[in-house]
C-alpha cells in the first residue's frame, strides 16, 4: 500500500491532486486544515492495518496546528478511521469533513464574530465548496465502480462498452449490462445486450400514416420536417392514391418555406394550403374535411422562439382530431434532443420520426432520448429520396443501423464517459 500527503487552498484542488498522481482508485483516509489551506492523506492498494498505522503516526511528524484549525483537524481524524471497504472509507471521508466545516461555519455564527449579513458570502462560498467536493467524490466512487465491474464482471463490462460505442447514454448503457446474466457465455454475452436495448426502444409498428387522420409534424427548423411530410405523402399514395391527401403549411416565417411544399405538391400531384398568420388553422381543416389524409407542415421555430407557444396553442386548440409527431435529427447532439422532447411536451405526442440517420456518426444517442421519454418511434428517414428514405420503425432494424454506424466509423471510448453511467449509483451510496 502506498500513502501519501497532498497539500492544496482548498479540497477541491487537494482531491484534483490525488486523483492525478494516484489515479481514479485511490482512497482518501482523512483530511485537515493546515496553515495555507487543507490537507488530505490518501492511499492507492488499500490495507486497513498499515492505514491505522500510518494515522496514529501521522500528528506527530507535522506541526501541530493551533486554534480552530487545531480542533477542526482533531474533529476530523478521529472520525475517520478506515474500514476494509473501499467505497465505505471514502464515504466517510465526505461525510466527516462536511460536518467538520459545518460546525466550523455554525461556531462563527455562534460568537457573533461577523454580522449576519457578512456571513451569507461565507456560507453561500462553503456551499459551493461542499458541492463541488460531493460531484467530485461521486466521480471518484463511479470511476471505483466502472473498474470494480471492469475486474470481475468482464462480460457486464464488455456489453457497457459496445452500447456506449454505440452513442447510448452511458448510465442506461449500465442498465442494460447489469441484466445480461454473469453465467452468460462470451457469445451470448456479445448479442444479448443489443436484443436488450431493442426491448427497450419504444416503438409504433402500425405504420400510423396509412390510417388517415390529421397528422402534424411538429420540430425546431433545419430537421427535415417538409421533406418527411413529402414522404409520407408519398408512403400513402403508393398504398391509397393521392386523391385523399391534403397538405398544409404554417410556416409563413422562413421566407421559401411554402414553396419547397408547393414543390412536393405537385410532384405527387396534391393540393397544398397555406396558413396565413391571421388565418384560422381549424377553418382551413374543415375546408378539407372530405379528405382522408391531412398533412400539416409546421414552422421550424427554435426552442426558445417566442412564436413556438402561440404555435403551440394552435395545434392544442385543434383537440384530440390531432395526431402529433415530433420530428427529431439524428445527427443532432443529445443534450439538444432532450431539450426539444421537453419544449414540446406541452403537446400531446403521439411519437417521434427520427431524421438524417445517413448523416448521424451514431444513433445511440437518438434511440436514449426516446427511449428516456418513453417517445415511441414511429418513422425513421435515411435520405433525400422520396419515398424509399422513409421507413416504418422497428426495434430490430434500429439496433442494427445503430451497430453499423459504429462499425463504420470507429473511434475510441473515454472511460470516463463510460464511468459518468455510474454517478447516480455513487450519489445513493455516498
Amino acid at each position: 500500500m502506498k500513502i501519501k500527503r497532498f497539500q492544496a487552498k482548498n479540497m477541491h484542488d487537494a482531491i484534483r491532486l490525488v486523483r492525478e498522481e494516484q489515479g481514479p482508485d485511490a482512497v482518501i483516509l482523512s483530511n485537515r486544515r493546515v496553515p495555507g489551506g487543507v490537507e488530505v492523506v490518501a492511499a492507492v492498494d488499500y490495507d486497513a492495518s498499515l492505514v491505522q498505522q500510518t494515522l496514529r503516526r501521522g500528528p506527530q511528524a507535522e506541526a501541530p496546528a493551533t486554534g480552530r484549525n487545531a480542533s477542526n483537524a482533531t474533529a476530523v481524524e478521529s472520525s475517520q478511521v478506515p474500514e476494509p471497504v473501499v467505497t465505505r472509507t471514502t464515504q466517510a471521508d465526505a461525510k466527516a469533513a462536511s460536518k467538520a466545516k459545518v460546525a466550523e461555519e455554525v461556531a462563527k455564527s455562534d460568537t457573533g464574530s461577523e454580522s449576519k449579513d457578512s456571513a451569507q458570502p461565507a456560507i453561500a462560498g462553503l456551499q459551493h465548496e461542499m458541492n463541488a467536493m460531493r460531484r467530485l467524490l461521486e466521480e471518484q466512487l463511479a470511476g471505483m465502480m466502472w473498474g470494480d465491474m471492469q475486474r470481475r464482471r468482464p462480460l457486464q463490462a464488455l456489453a457497457v462498452r459496445t452500447l456506449v460505442d454505440m452513442g447510448l447514454d452511458s448510465e442506461l448503457a449500465r442498465e442494460i449490462a447489469e441484466e445480461v446474466p454473469e453465467s452468460s457465455d462470451a457469445e451470448r454475452a456479445r448479442f444479448l445486450p443489443l436484443g436488450l436495448l431493442g426491448r427497450r426502444i419504444p416503438v409504433d409498428t402500425s405504420d400510423a400514416v396509412l390510417k388517415g387522420g390529421v397528422i402534424a409534424l411538429v420540430g425546431p427548423t433545419g430537421i427535415g420536417k417538409t421533406t418527411t411530410v413529402a414522404k409520407l405523402a408519398a408512403h400513402y399514395a403508393a398504398h391509397h392514391g393521392v386523391r385523399d391527401i391534403a397538405l398544409v403549411t404554417t410556416d409563413h416565417y422562413r421566407i421559401g418555406a411554402a414553396e419547397q411544399l408547393y414543390t412536393y405538391g405537385r410532384l405527387l400531384g396534391v393540393p397544398v394550403h397555406a396558413v396565413a398568420a391571421d388565418e384560422n388553422l381549424a377553418t382551413i381543416l374543415e375546408r378539407l374535411s372530405d379528405r382522408r389524409l391531412i398533412l400539416i407542415d409546421t414552422a421550424g421555430l427554435g426552442q426558445r422562439d417566442k412564436a413556438l407557444a402561440g404555435q403551440i396553442q394552435k395545434l392544442q386548440a385543434l383537440g384530440p382530431i390531432l395526431k402529433t409527431y415530433l420530428v427529431l435529427a439524428a445527427n443532432t447532439r443529445p443534450a439538444s434532443m432532450e431539450d426539444t422532447v421537453r419544449r414540446f411536451r406541452a403537446l400531446p405526442l403521439s411519437g417521434c420520426i427520427l431524421s438524417k440517420i445517413d448523416e448521424a456518426d451514431r444513433l445511440g444517442g437518438a434511440l436514449s432520448v426516446a427511449i428516456r421519454n418513453a417517445l415511441p418511434v414511429a418513422y425513421y428517414t435515411d435520405g433525400q429520396r422520396v419515398p424509399e428514405d422513409l421507413h416504418p420503425a422497428r426495434a430490430d432494424r434500429l439496433v442494427l443501423r445503430a451497430t453499423q454506424l459504429a462499425r463504420q466509423m470507429p473511434a475510441p471510448v473515454d472511460d470516463r464517459l463510460i464511468a459518468a453511467g455510474f454517478t447516480k449509483v455513487a450519489h445513493v451510496n455516498a
